[in-house]
């Protein structure tokens, strides 16, 4: 005997496949959101992505939105998974650089060889 499917089956699976799909879009999109937010590094982004899926599916979770939509199911990627990432000791893509250290001016103007013969000549004559 032939197993044939029927239409409203067919159909009823096709359903589930794109509400599947629209559901695993919707946690990428909303795991990029939380990346840039946090400034995740750009090359984990996608590893992310691919976790945070993972978690929205968990019935585990008590309350997912509240989980899930904070810095802590990033850090709790990272410890379950950094170590698997040796080019990276953080997830975060942060420069170290206190903002008090750059220099916003350009640095010094360049001077000619003139100017700095004029000034080098006004210092040994005395003359301002």
């Amino acid at each position: 005997m032939i197993d044939n499917p029927l239409p409203n089956q067919i159909m009823q699976q096709k359903d589930a496949e794109a509400r599947s799909y629209i559901d695993q879009e919707h946690c990428y999109i909303k795991a990029k959101e939380i990346c840039e937010e946090h400034e995740v590094h750009k090359d984990l982004v996608h590893i992310f992505q691919l976790y945070y899926h993972d978690c929205c599916l968990d019935p585990q979770k008590e309350n997912p939105a509240e989980v899930l939509n904070t810095k802590d199911i990033i850090d709790e990627w990272w410890d379950e998974n950094g170590d698997d990432y040796d080019d990276y000791d953080s997830p975060y893509d942060i420069d170290p650089t206190p903002q008090y250290l750059y220099d916003d001016t350009g640095g010094e103007p360049p001077i000619s060889a003139e100017e700095r013969r004029d000034a080098e000549f006004r210092k040994k004559y005395g003359w301002a």
